[in-house]
């Protein structure tokens, strides 16, 4: 979805390629391995992976090669809530990426009103061997935002906001949407729902960074910002681990957000 200085990146990453998604890095040459980066990115991190960067100079374009593609749609109270998830080639590039496209549509209801719908994701970003990634330089801020199992019960430790730290001061006010910082205009947008006039809000993400990361977890929830409701969730990821093969992870769709999505948002107010 998932945020270095595209040359540096390149010089750190050699498994890495083309766009931007829970916050990884990026990389210029496909390899038996890769996740998502795009062409150009903004800067993050010093030498670490970057969740995701600008939109790419090219869309993606079906990768072939790879079979898998996990997509999953589930009807809610105010709306529908799909999402696709599959391995796609960098047109420009020719690197191959992950992609995470998250859409909700509202329904048409002369009884409710939602001027904006926007997208809050949550992240979970786990190095080679298991461990959590310990973000570096302007990003690590994410470090001190994960959750912990301490918090309560039901609550995975290891998750935090989908945002650019670099761009945010502690004790100051800080968005939480994701298209904030990576709005890619050309493939997302937000929405809205005012009686039976509706547009779909959504998210997409390429997360990347897959030399230093094996596995990244995402739940992206969609919001009626000025009420604060959450309308539906989608949790999705990857993992490609240095040895063995690639794999997507069954998307699950929800009505509510789950405990560990409430104490990262959580988590992130109280530190901005």
């Amino acid at each position: 979805m998932y945020v270095v200085m595209a040359a540096l990146a390149r010089s750190v990453l050699s498994r890495f390629c083309g766009m931007a998604v829970l916050a990884a890095i990026l990389c210029p040459t496909p390899k038996a391995s890769g996740v998502l980066s795009v062409p150009a990115w903004t800067p993050a991190v010093a030498t670490l992976p970057s969740p995701r960067p600008k939109p790419p100079t090219a869309a993606p374009v079906p990768d072939k090669g790879a079979s898998e593609v996990r997509q999953g749609s589930l009807r809610l109270r105010s709306g529908i809530l799909a999402a696709t998830v599959n391995w796609t080639v960098d047109g420009e590039t020719s690197s191959e990426v992950l992609r995470g496209y998250v859409e909700y549509h509202p329904n048409a209801d002369e009884r409710n009103s939602c001027s904006s719908i926007r997208f809050i994701q949550v992240a979970e970003t786990k190095q080679n061997g298991g461990a959590d990634y310990e973000w570096q330089g302007l990003e690590q801020h994410r470090n001190l935002l994960r959750t912990s199992s301490a918090m309560g019960d039901g609550i995975q430790s290891g998750y935090f906001v989908d945002h650019k730290a670099f761009a945010c001061t502690p004790g100051e006010p800080c968005s939480p949407y994701f298209r904030d910082f990576w709005a890619n205009g050309r493939e997302s947008r937000d929405g809205f729902q005012i009686g039976r006039d509706t547009a779909p809000a959504s998210l997409v993400d390429y997360p990347v960074g897959w030399q230093t990361l094996e596995q990244i977890s995402l739940e992206s929830c969609a919001r009626c910002v000025e009420t604060g409701q959450f309308l539906g969730c989608a949790q999705w990821g990857a993992r490609w681990p240095l040895q063995g093969e690639r794999s997507i992870a069954p998307i699950n769709i929800h009505e509510n957000p789950s405990k560990t999505f409430l104490a990262a948002l959580r988590k992130f107010e109280k530190f901005y």
